[in-house]
């Protein structure tokens, strides 16, 4: 009987634990695996959650989106994530997130509950501006910073392609995110992403940034956070309405390594 009720009483707490994470995540719902191993395994299923018919490795730094509490499960998660390309490529941007599986929960962090950047703005209002102060003993002058830089687009003179609804599809042979049926006036762009480390530094690839329209200004939809130097996040939630949506990319030893973005309508 004791120990029905203390199972109870566990899976009680679990789903309470849970379902506090489900709706904190709501927002960003990104998570990244943080094991002092190394590595996470991913269970993948068949047919029902209770199958398994494969592991992936994920290792440290990899980004997943949060699901829900995995079924029947107290120690797992349920996440999606990117098919990885194998191939040695300097940047990806994952726009289709096609894996799926479970993750035990004490092997990754939400990436919101790790160490944030200090948020700030430039005088002319167009930059954003990200410091880690997480240790005061460095200068100023020496410590990481992720400087956003936030203009006026010139979108609406490039080429466009719509499809049969009349929805953009492309501008400039590159698919848009932010924008529907037309390009609204006074639009903004993100122009760049800096990075800036001692000894080190970097300029966002323009395939990291290109055509990501009406990014927000609000610190409470965009955020930087990190593991550790070599490794750090840039979060935002952008657009608005039905063309609303979020995206993180990953910064790893200063440069910009990989990109998940996808559609996420209010």
């Amino acid at each position: 009987m004791m120990i029905s009720v203390n199972k109870t009483l566990y899976l009680s707490v679990f789903s309470l634990f849970s379902m506090a994470l489900a709706k904190g995540q709501n927002k960003v719902p990104f998570g990244v695996v943080k094991a002092e191993e190394g590595y996470a395994m991913v269970r993948v299923h068949k047919d029902d959650y209770r199958k398994i018919i494969d592991k992936i490795r994920m290792k440290t730094g990899d980004v997943f989106i949060y699901e829900k509490p995995a079924p029947g499960e107290t120690e797992w998660i349920w996440i999606k994530y990117p098919e990885r390309d194998d191939t040695d490529k300097p940047f990806v941007r994952y726009d289709s997130i096609t894996k799926e599986g479970m993750v035990n929960k004490n092997r990754v962090v939400f990436v919101d509950k790790l160490p944030h950047f200090t948020p700030s703005k430039s005088k002319n209002g167009k930059s954003l501006i990200f410091t880690d102060d997480s240790n005061p003993k460095i200068p100023g002058n020496q410590r990481t910073k992720v400087i956003i830089d936030i203009y006026p687009s010139y979108a609406h003179i490039k080429k466009q392609t719509k499809d049969a609804d009349g929805n953009i599809t492309t501008i400039d042979k590159v698919k848009p995110w932010g924008v529907g049926k037309e390009i609204p006036e006074g639009m903004t762009e993100i122009k760049s992403v800096r990075v800036q480390q001692p000894g080190r530094g970097s300029v966002f690839v323009r395939d990291a940034i290109k055509n990501m329209f009406q990014p927000t200004m609000d610190f409470n939809n965009i955020g930087v956070t990190a593991i550790d130097n070599d490794h750090i996040f840039l979060y935002m939630i952008n657009g608005s309405g039905v063309n609303r949506y979020t995206t993180i990319w990953t910064i790893k030893q200063g440069k910009v390594e990989s990109q998940i973005i996808y559609k996420n309508p209010e």
